[in-house]
């Protein structure tokens, strides 16, 4: 099937069911849905009717429309962070009416991680999906004072890491780099900073965050794992208001207001870090001459061209480096631009337009005399999208839309940093391809009882000249000594194609007003690889585009569950679930033993291209709502395995047996508790429980000698004819007799000692737990500065939890190695942060 008859079948099928499922069209109601105090519109906010098993959201610019027929209604819209708009609506003609909502000042649910209805988790056809609003981020217990948008989705079901301070996450058995991290739509390489002990997301900007593991609509794509997008805000449209906060490690600020009232409103947020004072009073010498340090800084303008209409264009800049005593300096960097433009058409249709500009840089420089050096690879995305919503009736409302990626991936040359340096220039590779999308999805309402969301998303992808490009010889591995020849392409020539569709569909039957069933299934794409041989992401990993060798990582996920609400369909106290799912991966990248990824310009013969599956069951539990406590608690199991065997074009790992991935962790447990102990000040605490992840331990070691250094060796001190044996002699009788006699030499000569290693991953780290607990002072109702204070310690109990295990040689004993466990984060950390604002 071609994707001209692709995309008109599916056309074609969503009309039909929408012809058949509509009601009948009455009155219609446009609404836009703001905040009372800014003026913002305010998007996805469940808009609500009495005596309708359906509602609609609004859209990015707040706005929404429905067809009701002439009556009464009790309208309610519910937004995460906002208190609960009730009103009472009589619909005798088309209405337009603008809607105000005040935000929460008791906060009591702002643990809430649903920005929706109280029983949308039992009505949505789509699982798998968690929201965050930036004010729950905030009353979270906190590392060193920093609010965390990374850290605060670990606490969910089906989120891990492989280890304390590491960057990336990994949901539902998918490496890090298979998440799409989106910033107001435009992805980022690398989220962390100071190596994953802060997020690279200012929490002051956050407006609220979407998590999707499992149900992923059509229009998201790129990625085989998962989909983290974050929203920031838009600047205040009424008045200029100022903020930021203090910490212990970093400080950030605030502003936004009008630059034309009510018309062109403006945001700026920057946050720097203060490590290098602290390091400075550590007793170890290293730390004193080390240095860590970050920044980033956000800024939006919005321009209102009536009400129906706006324009946005923002900047993001993200900067860490990090110098360890000696002489090297590690370093990434983020830019990003984009400029949207959305509108409400007409009633009915509204459109997103965004182009953006995306670069991230990383590497190192070597600053050690004579041998300067510099080595900054980088990628480069530029993205042209266009995502369009027409509301065909009350009960379905179709997305569809497409979007044009180019990207251009610098592999980083080696080359030399001052004039002194007698760094000889080592080239690598410059890649470049091309990436196109087109996607059709429906949300659409069948009955009471049944929702159904779905669509396909067609991706395809070209590598693209000029470049050379090595082949290898058909049937054996690929190696450098296996290089047949070396084909050069022009620029924009197509080297290599690859392309598929990726069906999407979510499935809801709701049995009662509280509970419900629920299936879906998703296939993903990647053509974008992160090449790293190291547990965490790091400053010396590779990104590489999908080539001859290395095709698109393709994920295919099954899941089911059961939604259960306790309470009344329109309050629930406590919401239940039970997820299950499995994950089908192929083309999953692995690689040899020993891989040399770092400046090698065959890495294709370092890697291995396997499959993998995961499976996993969800438990979860939460308290949305109560007059003190809320919170939630999960427990999931889940297992994620690889496999690597022997083709004709590559060699097996692990002798082509199946092992467990590196961040395989069968059993997590979380608790988060909030308790409100009076009107201003509220007490939080989370735990975190999980099996350790899986090791290779070495199971002894040999040596390797030059031969020469070896003879030599035995000559000077006598012990031919091998070691370990000595000669003797007596004489009897006036003859001498020699004989050899076992005798104890000390190893005085070193050689290259060389590790033997057991099966992949079949060992595992002791078990991780962790417990924080903080505490949130809020201003007083009245305050004219609205301040607070953050008060948590981090890792109350001082647990050193494992992040790795090693060996060295013991001192003075033969042949023998003492174990060595490294903890990260070994001790408590309090910190006090102070943020205020007005």
């Amino acid at each position: 099937m071609n994707l001209k008859r692709a995309i008109l079948t599916a056309v074609f099928l969503t009309s039909f069911l929408n012809v058949s499922f509509a009601q009948k069209k009455e009155f219609l109601l446009t609404g836009t849905v703001k905040d009372k105090t800014t003026g913002r519109p305010i998007g996805s906010a469940s808009v609500l009717f009495s005596g309708y098993s359906f509602g609609t959201q609004t859209d990015t610019l707040g706005k929404f429309t429905i067809l009701l027929s002439p009556r009464n209604y009790q309208m309610s819209i519910r937004m995460i962070g906002y208190k609960l708009y009730l009103e009472r609506i009589n619909i005798t003609e088309k209405t337009d009416q603008e809607f105000l909502l005040t935000e929460s000042e008791k906060l009591l649910d702002e643990v809430v991680i649903s920005a929706e209805k109280s029983d949308a988790n039992v009505n949505r056809a789509l699982m798998g999906v968690e929201k965050i609003s930036g004010k729950t981020l905030k009353k979270l217990p906190t590392l060193m004072g920093e609010a965390d948008v990374i850290r605060s989705i670990m606490l969910l079901p089906g989120v891990s890491t492989v280890g304390e301070g590491a960057s990336g996450f990994n949901v539902r058995g998918g490496n890090v780099d298979q998440n799409l991290v989106l910033l107001d739509g435009v992805p980022l390489f690398n989220t962390s900073h100071l190596f994953g002990f802060f997020t690279g997301f200012n929490a002051d900007m956050v407006q609220d965050l979407s998590l999707f593991k499992g149900g992923i609509p059509s229009n998201y794509g790129g990625k085989a794992s998962s989909v983290l997008d974050v929203r920031t805000k838009e600047g205040n449209f009424e008045k200029w208001q100022f903020g930021g906060g203090l910490g212990p490690i970093a400080s950030r600020v605030l502003i936004e207001g009008p630059l034309w009232k009510n018309k062109t409103s403006i945001i700026v947020g920057a946050r720097g870090s203060l490590s290098d004072f602290y390091l400075k009073y550590f007793n170890n010498p290293s730390l004193k001459k080390s240095q860590a340090n970050f920044y980033d800084l956000n800024a939006k303008i919005t321009h209102k061209f009536g009400e129906n209409q706006r324009i946005s264009f923002a900047v993001y800049t993200s900067t860490d480096a990090f110098k360890f005593a000696q002489d090297t300096v590690y370093n990434w960097n983020t830019q990003n631009i984009n400029l949207k433009h959305n509108a409400l058409i007409n009633r009915r249709l509204s459109h997103n337009f965004t182009a953006f500009y995306s670069k991230y840089l990383y590497g190192n420089k070597g600053q050690k005399e004579f041998y300067e050096y510099a080595w900054q690879p980088s990628v480069i995305q530029k993205t042209l999208r266009e995502d369009l919503n027409f509301d065909l009736s009350n009960s379905s409302r179709v997305y569809f839309g497409g979007e044009a990626n180019y990207y251009i991936n610098d592999a980083g040359s080696f080359l030399p940093n001052s004039a002194q340096s007698i760094i000889n220039t080592f080239k690598m590779p410059v890649e470049n391809a091309r990436e196109l999308s087109v996607y059709v999805g429906n949300s659409l309402v069948l009955t009471k009882k049944v929702n159904v969301d779905f669509g396909v998303r067609y991706a395809h992808y070209s590598l693209l000249g000029p470049g050379s490009f090595f082949q290898y010889q058909s049937g054996k591995p690929r190696e450098i000594t296996t290089i047949t020849d070396t084909l050069t392409y022009q620029k924009g020539k197509k080297i290599k194609s690859y392309g598929g569709f990726e069906p999407r569909i979510s499935f809801s039957w709701k049995m009662d007003s509280t509970l419900s069933l629920k299936f879906g299934y998703n296939r993903m794409q990647q053509f974008v690889h992160l090449l790293s041989n190291t547990m965490a992401i790091s400053p010396v990993d590779i990104w590489k585009l999908s080539n001859a060798q290395l095709p698109q990582q393709i994920a295919d996920q099954y899941s089911f569950g059961i939604f259960k609400n306790i309470g009344s369909s329109s309050i629930s106290t406590y919401e239940t679930s039970v997820e299950l799912y499995y994950k089908n991966l192929k083309n999953v990248i692995d690689y040899v033993d020993g891989a040399a990824l770092y400046l090698n310009p065959i890495v294709e013969t370092q890697l291995l291209v396997g499959k993998g599956y995961a499976y996993g069951a969800e438990f979860f539990i939460k308290k949305s709502r109560g007059v003190k406590v809320t919170g939630w608690l999960s427990y999931t199991y889940a297992r994620t395995f690889r496999q690597a065997t022997a083709t004709s074009e590559q060699v097996a790992a692990n002798f082509g047996l199946t092992f467990p991935a590196n961040f395989d962790t069968p059993h997590n447990f979380k608790v988060v508790f909030n308790d409100r102990l009076t009107n201003r000040l509220t007490f939080n605490a989370n735990l975190a429980y999980n099996t350790g992840r899986p090791i290779t331990y070495p199971n002894g070691r040999y040596k390797i000698y030059a031969f020469n250094d070896v003879y030599n060796y035995l000559i000077s001190n006598n012990l031919i004819p091998r070691d370990g044996l000595e000669i003797r002699s007596y004489v009897y009788e006036g003859q001498t007799y020699k004989f050899l006699s076992p005798a104890q030499i000390t190893e005085i000569l070193d050689g290259y000692s060389a590790p033997s290693f057991t099966l992949r991953n079949q060992e595992r780290l002791p078990d991780y737990f962790r417990l924080d607990a903080g505490f949130t002072l809020d201003p007083k109702k009245k305050s004219k500065m609205n301040s607070s204070w953050n008060f948590s310690i981090y890792n109350i109990l001082g647990r050193q939890n494992v992040y790795s295990i090693y060996f060295r040689s013991a001192t003075g004993l033969r042949n023998q190695a003492r174990t060595y466990k490294l903890s990260v984060l070994a001790v408590a950390i309090p910190s006090l942060t102070y943020n205020f604002s007005f």
